[in-house]
């Protein structure tokens, strides 16, 4: 009996130890690029419980190291279990060399966390910052645009996607851009100031490296960034919209005439030269500015802009080198076959009109 008794008493105990252990889960992704951040998230709550098993406020260390051969520290930050038994933190990674890692949960006395919990998690970390070639300088004297360039040439063709950020805004992308057989690539981001612009790189595979740019000089124009007009050049503005296109006359120069459009909108160019042919041009994104050239005798070309999706409008700045005068004019759609926008005339005043009666009948009695 007393044999039962003490073996009661054991099993008793046993289960308020167990039943006094917390239960913690870390969950973390099994393969990160350098670069990107490592997220590393967690509950004290597991299934069948209605309420965390750890207080909110509680607060332990999280530990990332290298796992190659002996185990190194890499970076720690300290989590606090929220209301609803979360937690979560993030590490970065830049300039972390490939290899696998371990991220672990420390229990603070060794007895916190129960057997069930979930307290390390591996991570595989893939620097492909090598894999990738920056010619651009990451120093830049501000201009008005950011300028990227580079190559992978592993990737060929295929394309690279660019992200570029400034004081948690984002300032293009993502998106793609071409890339030649090489992988080599480049890009002007307009931009409005100085400062430091975070560069994320990636492609069809993932994440390759971001880089941070300092771009020093510069100001807040708020009406965003100043063009780069060659002394030589000419320009003129005006709305333009998939249904109401603007319209320029171009009095040139003998020999090259080039026109060149404003950036921001994937605009379309069509011009007429000085025998009236039509020819179209559709060749850049909306990140860089549409671009015409041809050779004149020295006479009038007319030009047509608009949007190439009927959902984008917007004001388009129209540079010309090589010619005398550039001007936005509505005289002009008839030459591409378009209908012009009609303009109400204005009605002469009744008494100029009754003057210029009376000055007709006097003329006329004479």
């Amino acid at each position: 009996m007393k044999r039962i008794a003490w073996l009661s008493l054991i099993s008793m105990l046993l289960i308020v130890g167990t039943a006094s252990a917390a239960y913690i889960g870390i969950s973390a992704p099994d393969r990160v690029e350098a670069g990107a951040p490592l997220i590393v998230t967690g509950t004290t709550m597991p299934e069948g419980l209605t309420k965390p098993s750890l207080n909110p406020g509680f607060s332990t260390d999280v530990v990332l190291y290298y796992a190659v051969g002996t185990k190194q520290e890499v970076a720690r930050n300290t989590i606090v279990i929220q209301q609803d038994g979360t937690f979560r933190t993030t590490f970065e990674t830049a300039g972390l060399r490939s290899g696998q890692y371990t991220v672990e949960i420390i229990d603070p006395t060794k007895t916190t966390f129960g057997g069930s919990s979930t307290t390390l998690q591996f991570v595989t970390i893939v620097n492909r910052a090598e894999e990738i070639k920056l010619t651009a300088p990451t120093t830049q004297i501000y201009d008005g645009t950011l300028n990227l360039a580079g190559s992978v040439p592993a990737l060929g063709d295929a394309g690279i996607q660019i992200e570029v950020s400034h004081e948690a805004a984002t300032a293009f992308g993502p998106a793609y851009i071409k890339t030649d057989k090489n992988g080599a690539f480049s890009l002007e981001v307009p931009i409005s100031e100085g400062g430091t612009y975070r560069v994320q790189y990636a492609d069809y595979k993932g994440f390759i490296t971001a880089v941070d740019y300092t771009v020093t000089g510069g100001f807040v124009n708020p009406t965003g960034p100043t063009p780069t007009i060659l002394p030589d050049a000419m320009t003129a503005s005006a709305g333009a919209s998939r249904d109401s296109p603007a319209y320029f006359v171009i009095d040139t120069k003998p020999g090259q005439v080039t026109v060149t459009t404003s950036p921001g909108i994937d605009w379309v160019i069509e011009y007429a030269d000085e025998d009236q042919a039509t020819h179209k041009v559709n060749n850049k994104g909306l990140v860089e500015g549409e671009e015409a050239s041809f050779t004149t005798r020295g006479g009038v070309v007319y030009v047509k802009v608009y949007p190439m999706s009927y959902t984008d409008s917007g004001t388009v700045r129209l540079t010309v080198e090589n010619a005398e005068t550039v001007q936005a004019s509505q005289t002009v759609p008839p030459v591409f076959g378009d209908v012009p926008t009609t303009t109400q005339a204005t009605p002469i005043p009744v008494a100029l009109g009754i003057f210029a009666l009376l000055i007709l009948l006097v003329i006329r009695q004479r």
